[in-house]
């Protein structure tokens, strides 16, 4: 395989690398390291590109965190940021209102150009970054933000989880061209039990969200003598169903069995609230988590299609269950893939149990 290191002021090639041994590895929240082994001591800075080109073309494009070299070893080992690292920075919330009047992608678009690309900070601008928005998903939601700063990373990977918008980088001469688009491809059915799937592990939180009850506040306002008014709350109850759809009928038959939750959302409008009700009942969705190793030249499940946040349903044997990739591994080496399913935080307390 081949790596090409990319300058992260200027986009140029620095150098152009030949490696056999790697790890790559992607997840939903960005937290993962690669890392590639080459023979001799790469021209490569931190937040350096690295774009990693194998047999049928793009294998990984990560971002340099770190090289070194043992002692008596003529192997450099270099460590690569998930390519999304690269918007790993606490920014101002600005331009909200894009979510909803224009799409989160436009929105996230913009958040780019002022922070990354545009901000007027010669020294800090990405100028070789090209945005390209493809669809527009109008969303009424706000930034989960702390006194009106968050994470755009953050923000990237529960934009993926919740509403399946995507960041897709390319190169185009000497430019970095990011699309931004919505993917609505069917969820992929899996069935466990086919040869090419082999160490099948499966872990489903007993402490699913059935119950949900909210407190409902309006934002704070300030009258013509600046004085503050109290916005007004409302308690509200919102019930899962056995077909996982959502109501406030506590009455209803087919409520589903499961543990309560009580949450305070500031919103300004009733679908802002409902928006974030949905979202702690998706999160709920994806309570388990299960792993099992692909062949990596699978033909009935094809690895490509095994793209962090696809959406799957894959039938255990405890029936059919809604999931989604969340982590990818491939390693030099391996002819098995290792996929995991679902956000499920498993301690090792919870191994104990199993």
């Amino acid at each position: 395989m081949i790596a090409y290191v990319l300058d992260n002021k200027t986009l140029k090639t620095k150098d152009i690398l030949e490696f056999e041994q790697y790890e790559f590895r992607e997840d939903i929240e960005y937290s993962e390291k690669s890392s590639i082994t080459v023979s001799r001591a790469p021209k490569i800075r931190d937040d350096d590109l690295v774009l990693c080109r194998g047999e049928g073309g793009w294998k990984f494009i990560g971002i340099c965190e770190t090289f070194d070299s043992g002692s008596g070893k003529q192997e450099y080992n270099i460590t690569l940021l998930q390519k999304e690292r690269l918007f790993d920075r606490e920014i101002f919330v600005a331009h909200e209102e894009m979510i909803s009047e224009t799409g989160i992608e436009d929105f996230i678009a913009q958040t780019i150009r002022d922070n990354f690309t545009e901000s007027g900070d010669d020294l800090m601008d990405k100028d070789y970054i090209c945005l390209e928005v493809l669809t527009h998903t109008r969303i009424a939601a706000k930034v989960d933000a702390e006194n009106g700063v968050y994470n755009l990373k953050t923000y990237l990977g529960n934009a993926k989880q919740y509403y399946g918008i995507f960041l897709d980088f390319s190169i185009s001469g000497e430019k970095l061209v990011i699309t931004i688009a919505k993917r609505d491809e069917p969820p992929v059915p899996i069935d466990i039990e086919v040869s090419d799937i082999s160490d099948y592990d499966e872990v489903y939180s007993v402490k699913a969200l059935a119950k949900l009850m909210v407190n409902w506040k309006l934002p704070d306002t300030q009258n013509e003598n600046g004085e503050t008014v109290n916005g007004a709350s409302e308690r509200r109850q919102f019930y899962l169903l056995a077909d996982r759809t959502i109501t406030e009928d506590g009455s209803d038959q087919n409520r589903a069995a499961g543990t309560v939750k009580s949450i305070h959302i500031e919103a300004q409008t009733e679908d802002e609230m409902l928006q974030q009700v949905y979202n702690e009942f998706s999160a709920n969705e994806y309570s388990h988590k299960v792993t099992f190793n692909l062949k990596r030249d699978s033909r009935l499940y094809p690895r490509e299609r095994f793209y962090v946040g696809r959406k799957c349903t894959i039938r255990t044997k405890t029936g059919i269950r809604t999931s989604q990739v969340t982590k990818a591994e491939d390693e030099s080496g391996s002819a098995m893939v290792a996929l995991t399913f679902g956000n499920l935080k498993v301690t090792l307390i919870e191994k104990l149990r199993r």
